[in-house]
Protein backbone atom coordinates (compact mmCIF):
# COMPACT_ATOMS: atom_id res chain seq x y z
CA UNK A 1 0.00 0.00 0.00
CA UNK A 2 1.36 3.41 -1.01
CA UNK A 3 2.13 6.05 1.36
CA UNK A 4 3.04 9.23 -0.66
CA UNK A 5 0.35 11.79 -0.11
CA UNK A 6 1.83 14.76 -2.01
CA UNK A 7 0.54 17.25 -4.81
CA UNK A 8 1.22 18.01 -8.10
CA UNK A 9 0.82 21.45 -9.72
CA UNK A 10 0.46 22.33 -13.22
CA UNK A 11 1.36 26.26 -13.20
CA UNK A 12 0.88 28.33 -16.20
CA UNK A 13 3.64 31.45 -15.22
CA UNK A 14 3.60 34.36 -16.86
CA UNK A 15 7.20 35.81 -16.25
CA UNK A 16 9.06 33.05 -16.84
CA UNK A 17 12.97 32.65 -17.26
CA UNK A 18 15.02 30.94 -20.11
CA UNK A 19 15.62 26.88 -19.05
CA UNK A 20 19.77 28.16 -18.28
CA UNK A 21 20.56 26.00 -14.87
CA UNK A 22 20.64 29.45 -13.14
CA UNK A 23 17.46 30.60 -14.31
CA UNK A 24 15.82 27.13 -13.27
CA UNK A 25 17.37 27.49 -9.64
CA UNK A 26 15.70 31.01 -9.55
CA UNK A 27 12.54 30.18 -10.92
CA UNK A 28 12.12 26.83 -8.33
CA UNK A 29 13.17 29.77 -5.53
CA UNK A 30 10.79 31.51 -6.32
CA UNK A 31 7.58 29.03 -6.45
CA UNK A 32 8.81 27.58 -2.97
CA UNK A 33 8.65 31.62 -1.54
CA UNK A 34 5.62 31.64 -2.62
CA UNK A 35 4.62 28.73 -0.51
CA UNK A 36 6.50 29.97 2.34
CA UNK A 37 4.99 32.92 2.08
CA UNK A 38 1.45 31.36 2.41
CA UNK A 39 2.43 29.11 5.22
CA UNK A 40 4.11 32.01 7.05
CA UNK A 41 0.84 34.26 6.40
CA UNK A 42 -1.68 31.40 7.54
CA UNK A 43 -0.07 28.98 9.85
CA UNK A 44 -2.40 25.87 10.55
CA UNK A 45 -2.67 23.46 13.43
CA UNK A 46 -4.15 20.11 13.29
CA UNK A 47 -5.88 18.09 16.10
CA UNK A 48 -6.46 14.90 16.94
CA UNK A 49 -8.98 13.17 19.70
CA UNK A 50 -7.59 10.02 21.55
CA UNK A 51 -10.42 8.69 24.07
CA UNK A 52 -10.17 5.77 26.67
CA UNK A 53 -12.92 3.99 25.10
CA UNK A 54 -15.59 3.95 21.83
CA UNK A 55 -18.17 2.75 24.28
CA UNK A 56 -19.55 4.66 27.37
CA UNK A 57 -22.78 4.24 29.86
CA UNK A 58 -24.48 7.41 31.02
CA UNK A 59 -23.07 8.51 34.35
CA UNK A 60 -19.47 7.22 33.51
CA UNK A 61 -16.63 9.41 32.62
CA UNK A 62 -14.98 10.01 29.40
CA UNK A 63 -11.03 10.64 29.24
CA UNK A 64 -9.24 12.04 26.41
CA UNK A 65 -6.01 13.55 24.93
CA UNK A 66 -6.04 15.84 22.46
CA UNK A 67 -2.78 15.88 20.20
CA UNK A 68 -2.13 19.44 18.83
CA UNK A 69 0.76 19.58 15.69
CA UNK A 70 2.00 21.82 13.49
CA UNK A 71 0.23 20.81 9.95
CA UNK A 72 3.24 21.39 8.03
CA UNK A 73 5.56 19.28 10.01
CA UNK A 74 3.11 17.20 12.01
CA UNK A 75 4.90 17.69 15.17
CA UNK A 76 3.93 19.20 18.53
CA UNK A 77 2.35 22.72 18.31
CA UNK A 78 2.23 24.96 21.32
CA UNK A 79 1.23 28.22 19.43
CA UNK A 80 -2.38 27.78 20.95
CA UNK A 81 -2.63 27.44 24.88
CA UNK A 82 -6.09 26.03 25.02
CA UNK A 83 -8.33 23.42 23.27
CA UNK A 84 -11.65 23.43 23.63
CA UNK A 85 -13.46 19.75 23.40
CA UNK A 86 -17.24 19.62 22.89
CA UNK A 87 -19.74 16.20 23.28
CA UNK A 88 -22.58 16.63 20.64
CA UNK A 89 -25.38 14.89 20.73
CA UNK A 90 -27.18 13.20 17.64
CA UNK A 91 -29.50 16.28 17.03
CA UNK A 92 -26.04 18.77 16.62
CA UNK A 93 -26.56 20.53 19.82
CA UNK A 94 -24.35 21.20 22.33
CA UNK A 95 -24.25 18.63 25.90
CA UNK A 96 -20.50 19.72 27.17
CA UNK A 97 -17.72 21.65 26.35
CA UNK A 98 -14.47 21.87 28.14
CA UNK A 99 -11.23 23.90 27.87
CA UNK A 100 -7.79 22.53 29.14
CA UNK A 101 -4.51 23.67 28.86
CA UNK A 102 -1.44 21.81 28.36
CA UNK A 103 0.52 19.98 31.22
CA UNK A 104 4.58 21.08 31.63
CA UNK A 105 5.01 19.08 28.36
CA UNK A 106 2.85 20.27 26.36
CA UNK A 107 0.22 17.40 26.37
CA UNK A 108 -3.66 18.08 26.20
CA UNK A 109 -5.09 15.70 28.83
CA UNK A 110 -9.10 16.00 29.81
CA UNK A 111 -12.33 14.67 30.51
CA UNK A 112 -15.98 15.17 30.00
CA UNK A 113 -18.53 14.08 32.97
CA UNK A 114 -21.63 12.37 31.58
CA UNK A 115 -24.68 13.14 33.06
CA UNK A 116 -27.08 9.90 34.21
CA UNK A 117 -29.72 11.32 32.14
CA UNK A 118 -28.21 11.40 28.61
CA UNK A 119 -30.52 9.82 26.37
CA UNK A 120 -28.54 6.85 24.73
CA UNK A 121 -27.45 6.95 20.94
CA UNK A 122 -24.62 7.90 19.00
CA UNK A 123 -22.86 11.19 19.78
CA UNK A 124 -19.31 13.12 18.77
CA UNK A 125 -16.40 14.43 20.28
CA UNK A 126 -15.67 18.18 18.18
CA UNK A 127 -12.06 19.56 19.15
CA UNK A 128 -10.76 23.26 18.05
CA UNK A 129 -8.52 25.43 19.27
CA UNK A 130 -9.37 29.81 19.24
CA UNK A 131 -6.67 29.97 15.87
CA UNK A 132 -8.50 26.81 14.45
CA UNK A 133 -11.94 28.71 14.48
CA UNK A 134 -10.54 31.36 11.51
CA UNK A 135 -10.43 28.38 8.90
CA UNK A 136 -13.70 26.48 9.34
CA UNK A 137 -15.66 23.82 11.55
CA UNK A 138 -15.13 21.36 8.62
CA UNK A 139 -11.48 21.33 9.53
CA UNK A 140 -12.32 20.38 13.05
CA UNK A 141 -11.31 16.83 14.13
CA UNK A 142 -14.39 14.74 15.12
CA UNK A 143 -14.81 11.47 17.01
CA UNK A 144 -18.06 9.08 17.18
CA UNK A 145 -18.55 7.50 20.19
CA UNK A 146 -21.78 5.71 21.95
CA UNK A 147 -23.39 6.45 25.16
CA UNK A 148 -25.94 3.61 26.80
CA UNK A 149 -28.21 4.09 28.90
CA UNK A 150 -28.26 1.61 32.13
CA UNK A 151 -32.07 0.76 31.47
CA UNK A 152 -31.53 -0.16 27.91
CA UNK A 153 -30.04 -3.42 30.02
CA UNK A 154 -33.15 -4.77 30.74
CA UNK A 155 -35.30 -3.38 28.18
CA UNK A 156 -35.04 -2.64 24.92
CA UNK A 157 -37.12 -0.98 21.86
CA UNK A 158 -36.90 -3.00 18.41
CA UNK A 159 -38.21 -0.79 15.58
CA UNK A 160 -39.47 -1.45 12.26
CA UNK A 161 -39.81 1.22 9.66
CA UNK A 162 -42.12 1.29 6.69
CA UNK A 163 -42.95 4.52 3.79
CA UNK A 164 -46.60 5.06 2.47
CA UNK A 165 -46.48 8.50 0.45
CA UNK A 166 -44.10 10.79 2.25
CA UNK A 167 -45.03 9.10 5.65
CA UNK A 168 -43.12 7.36 7.71
CA UNK A 169 -44.70 4.22 9.77
CA UNK A 170 -42.71 2.90 12.37
CA UNK A 171 -43.59 -0.18 14.50
CA UNK A 172 -42.19 -0.83 18.52
CA UNK A 173 -41.46 -3.69 20.07
CA UNK A 174 -40.21 -4.22 23.61
CA UNK A 175 -37.83 -7.05 24.45
CA UNK A 176 -36.29 -7.95 27.82
CA UNK A 177 -32.66 -8.62 27.79
CA UNK A 178 -30.98 -10.90 27.83
CA UNK A 179 -34.01 -13.45 27.42
CA UNK A 180 -35.69 -11.78 24.01
CA UNK A 181 -38.74 -12.00 25.96
CA UNK A 182 -41.55 -9.50 24.53
CA UNK A 183 -42.70 -6.98 27.55
CA UNK A 184 -45.07 -4.14 27.67
CA UNK A 185 -43.32 -0.65 29.60
CA UNK A 186 -45.51 1.09 32.06
CA UNK A 187 -45.25 3.96 29.88
CA UNK A 188 -43.76 5.36 26.58
CA UNK A 189 -43.57 8.64 25.35
CA UNK A 190 -42.47 9.95 21.81
CA UNK A 191 -40.16 12.91 21.54
CA UNK A 192 -40.72 13.55 17.13
CA UNK A 193 -37.70 16.34 16.69
CA UNK A 194 -35.93 15.06 19.98
CA UNK A 195 -36.20 17.97 22.39
CA UNK A 196 -37.10 16.51 26.03
CA UNK A 197 -38.21 19.79 26.19
CA UNK A 198 -41.35 20.23 24.43
CA UNK A 199 -44.61 18.11 25.05
CA UNK A 200 -43.96 14.38 23.90
CA UNK A 201 -46.74 12.16 22.32
CA UNK A 202 -47.79 9.73 24.68
CA UNK A 203 -47.79 6.44 22.92
CA UNK A 204 -51.17 3.99 23.55
CA UNK A 205 -49.47 0.48 25.03
CA UNK A 206 -52.28 -1.61 23.90
CA UNK A 207 -51.35 -4.81 21.92
CA UNK A 208 -47.87 -6.44 21.63
CA UNK A 209 -46.90 -3.97 19.03
CA UNK A 210 -46.85 -0.09 19.14
CA UNK A 211 -47.35 2.18 15.96
CA UNK A 212 -46.51 5.55 15.50
CA UNK A 213 -47.13 7.33 12.01
CA UNK A 214 -43.98 10.35 11.22
CA UNK A 215 -45.73 12.64 9.07
CA UNK A 216 -44.03 14.46 6.41
CA UNK A 217 -44.08 17.90 7.60
CA UNK A 218 -42.98 16.11 11.42
CA UNK A 219 -39.36 14.59 10.07
CA UNK A 220 -37.25 16.84 11.44
CA UNK A 221 -34.10 17.58 9.74
CA UNK A 222 -31.73 15.81 12.07
CA UNK A 223 -33.94 13.02 11.20
CA UNK A 224 -33.80 11.59 15.12
CA UNK A 225 -36.32 11.49 17.89
CA UNK A 226 -36.20 10.57 21.04
CA UNK A 227 -38.33 7.46 22.81
CA UNK A 228 -38.79 7.29 26.61
CA UNK A 229 -39.87 4.54 28.19
CA UNK A 230 -40.49 3.71 32.11
CA UNK A 231 -40.01 0.04 33.09
CA UNK A 232 -39.79 -1.46 36.36
CA UNK A 233 -39.74 1.84 37.94
CA UNK A 234 -37.28 3.55 35.99
CA UNK A 235 -36.57 6.10 33.06
CA UNK A 236 -34.77 4.96 29.84
CA UNK A 237 -34.24 7.97 27.24
CA UNK A 238 -32.76 6.25 23.73
CA UNK A 239 -32.31 8.33 20.29
CA UNK A 240 -33.48 6.59 16.87
CA UNK A 241 -32.49 8.04 13.73
CA UNK A 242 -35.66 8.11 10.97
CA UNK A 243 -34.17 5.99 7.93
CA UNK A 244 -34.89 7.27 4.00
CA UNK A 245 -36.93 4.46 2.78
CA UNK A 246 -36.88 6.12 -0.60
CA UNK A 247 -34.35 4.10 -2.09
CA UNK A 248 -32.41 6.37 -3.81
CA UNK A 249 -28.56 7.42 -4.11
CA UNK A 250 -26.13 9.38 -6.19
CA UNK A 251 -23.34 9.46 -8.19
CA UNK A 252 -20.84 12.28 -8.55
CA UNK A 253 -18.13 11.95 -11.47
CA UNK A 254 -14.87 13.61 -11.29
CA UNK A 255 -12.53 14.00 -14.33
CA UNK A 256 -8.55 13.48 -13.62
CA UNK A 257 -7.15 16.74 -12.86
CA UNK A 258 -10.08 18.78 -12.60
CA UNK A 259 -10.93 19.44 -16.42
CA UNK A 260 -12.23 16.99 -19.07
CA UNK A 261 -10.33 17.49 -22.48
CA UNK A 262 -12.15 17.12 -25.91
CA UNK A 263 -10.67 14.44 -28.36
CA UNK A 264 -8.91 12.74 -25.39
CA UNK A 265 -8.69 9.51 -23.23
CA UNK A 266 -9.31 10.28 -20.15
CA UNK A 267 -9.86 8.89 -16.58
CA UNK A 268 -12.94 9.71 -14.73
CA UNK A 269 -13.30 8.86 -11.08
CA UNK A 270 -16.89 8.62 -9.01
CA UNK A 271 -18.54 7.91 -6.13
CA UNK A 272 -21.74 6.78 -5.02
CA UNK A 273 -23.53 7.61 -1.03
CA UNK A 274 -27.27 6.12 -0.83
CA UNK A 275 -29.81 8.35 0.85
CA UNK A 276 -28.29 8.64 4.31
CA UNK A 277 -25.02 9.99 3.39
CA UNK A 278 -23.19 6.44 3.71
CA UNK A 279 -20.95 4.70 0.34
CA UNK A 280 -23.36 2.46 -1.59
CA UNK A 281 -21.72 0.01 -4.33
CA UNK A 282 -22.99 0.71 -8.13
CA UNK A 283 -22.21 -0.21 -11.17
CA UNK A 284 -23.24 1.16 -14.76
CA UNK A 285 -22.49 1.83 -18.14
CA UNK A 286 -21.47 5.32 -20.19
CA UNK A 287 -23.27 6.76 -23.37
CA UNK A 288 -23.15 9.15 -25.67
CA UNK A 289 -26.11 11.25 -27.52
CA UNK A 290 -27.04 8.23 -30.00
CA UNK A 291 -27.03 5.63 -27.17
CA UNK A 292 -24.10 3.68 -27.78
CA UNK A 293 -22.16 2.34 -24.88
CA UNK A 294 -19.03 4.58 -24.53
CA UNK A 295 -17.78 2.65 -21.25
CA UNK A 296 -18.57 0.24 -18.29
CA UNK A 297 -17.45 0.75 -14.78
CA UNK A 298 -18.04 -0.52 -11.32
CA UNK A 299 -17.20 0.65 -7.63
CA UNK A 300 -14.46 -0.97 -6.06
CA UNK A 301 -13.91 -0.27 -2.53
CA UNK A 302 -16.86 2.04 -0.70
CA UNK A 303 -18.68 3.27 -3.53
CA UNK A 304 -15.87 4.65 -5.10
CA UNK A 305 -14.15 3.68 -8.66
CA UNK A 306 -12.94 5.10 -11.72
CA UNK A 307 -13.04 3.84 -15.50
CA UNK A 308 -11.40 5.67 -18.75
CA UNK A 309 -13.24 6.93 -21.86
CA UNK A 310 -12.91 8.98 -25.10
CA UNK A 311 -14.39 12.74 -25.20
CA UNK A 312 -15.98 13.33 -28.68
CA UNK A 313 -15.86 17.15 -28.92
CA UNK A 314 -19.56 18.43 -29.55
CA UNK A 315 -20.94 15.38 -27.60
CA UNK A 316 -22.95 14.91 -24.30
CA UNK A 317 -22.61 11.99 -22.29
CA UNK A 318 -24.60 10.56 -19.59
CA UNK A 319 -24.54 6.87 -17.03
CA UNK A 320 -26.76 5.09 -15.77
CA UNK A 321 -26.17 3.56 -12.79
CA UNK A 322 -27.98 0.47 -10.48
CA UNK A 323 -27.14 -0.28 -7.40
CA UNK A 324 -27.88 -3.90 -5.33
CA UNK A 325 -31.36 -3.48 -4.64
CA UNK A 326 -32.19 -3.06 -8.76
CA UNK A 327 -32.81 0.63 -9.10
CA UNK A 328 -31.31 2.52 -11.98
CA UNK A 329 -30.55 6.40 -11.74
CA UNK A 330 -29.70 8.40 -14.82
CA UNK A 331 -26.40 11.23 -13.93
CA UNK A 332 -25.02 13.27 -16.68
CA UNK A 333 -21.01 13.10 -16.98
CA UNK A 334 -19.01 16.57 -16.60
CA UNK A 335 -19.08 18.52 -19.95
CA UNK A 336 -15.83 18.52 -22.15
CA UNK A 337 -14.43 21.97 -22.11
CA UNK A 338 -12.80 23.23 -25.64
CA UNK A 339 -9.35 25.28 -23.66
CA UNK A 340 -9.13 22.22 -20.63
CA UNK A 341 -5.06 21.29 -19.51
CA UNK A 342 -5.28 18.47 -16.86
CA UNK A 343 -2.61 16.92 -15.05
CA UNK A 344 -2.59 13.17 -15.23
CA UNK A 345 -0.74 10.69 -13.16
CA UNK A 346 0.08 6.99 -13.15
CA UNK A 347 1.75 4.54 -10.63
CA UNK A 348 4.40 2.33 -12.47
CA UNK A 349 6.00 0.20 -10.38
CA UNK A 350 8.09 2.79 -7.60
CA UNK A 351 7.38 5.87 -9.94
CA UNK A 352 5.16 8.17 -10.84
CA UNK A 353 4.41 9.24 -14.55
CA UNK A 354 3.13 12.70 -14.91
CA UNK A 355 1.52 13.28 -18.10
CA UNK A 356 -1.06 16.57 -19.61
CA UNK A 357 -4.05 16.14 -21.10
CA UNK A 358 -5.19 18.96 -23.54
CA UNK A 359 -8.08 19.92 -26.00
CA UNK A 360 -6.14 20.13 -29.52
CA UNK A 361 -6.93 23.90 -30.45
CA UNK A 362 -5.54 24.51 -26.61
CA UNK A 363 -2.14 26.56 -27.02
CA UNK A 364 -0.12 25.39 -24.02
CA UNK A 365 2.64 27.94 -24.41
CA UNK A 366 6.13 28.06 -23.46
CA UNK A 367 5.84 29.02 -19.45
CA UNK A 368 5.08 25.88 -18.17
CA UNK A 369 6.52 25.24 -14.44
CA UNK A 370 5.66 21.42 -12.72
CA UNK A 371 5.37 21.29 -8.99
CA UNK A 372 5.30 19.07 -6.43
CA UNK A 373 4.66 19.45 -2.35
CA UNK A 374 4.24 17.38 0.66
CA UNK A 375 1.15 20.16 2.74
CA UNK A 376 3.32 23.13 1.43
CA UNK A 377 6.81 21.87 1.72
CA UNK A 378 8.21 22.12 -2.21
CA UNK A 379 9.57 19.00 -3.26
CA UNK A 380 9.86 19.82 -7.06
CA UNK A 381 9.83 22.84 -9.04
CA UNK A 382 10.94 23.21 -12.15
CA UNK A 383 10.11 24.58 -15.81
CA UNK A 384 8.23 21.42 -18.24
Amino acid sequence: MRTYFFSLLFLCMQNVFAQAPLAVETDSMSVENLFLQQMSHFPQEKLYLQTDRGIYMSGETLWFRAHLVDALMLKQANASRYVYVELVNPLGNLVERVKIRPDSLGCFYGHIPLGEDLPEGNYSLRAYTWFMQNIGEEYFPHKLIYISDPVSEAISPEISYSAENNDIHAEIHFLSKPDNRSVTPTQAILFPDGDRDKEGKVLSLEGENIHYTFKKKEIPASRTFLLQTVYDGKISNRYFRIPELSKTFDVAFFPEGGHAAQSTTIKMAFKAIDADGLSTEVEGQVFDEEGQVCADFKSQHLGMGSFRMYYVPGKKYHAVCSDGTGVSKRFDLPEPSPDAISLNTLWSKDYLRVSLSKSPDTPLGTSLTLVAHLRGIVLYAQPW
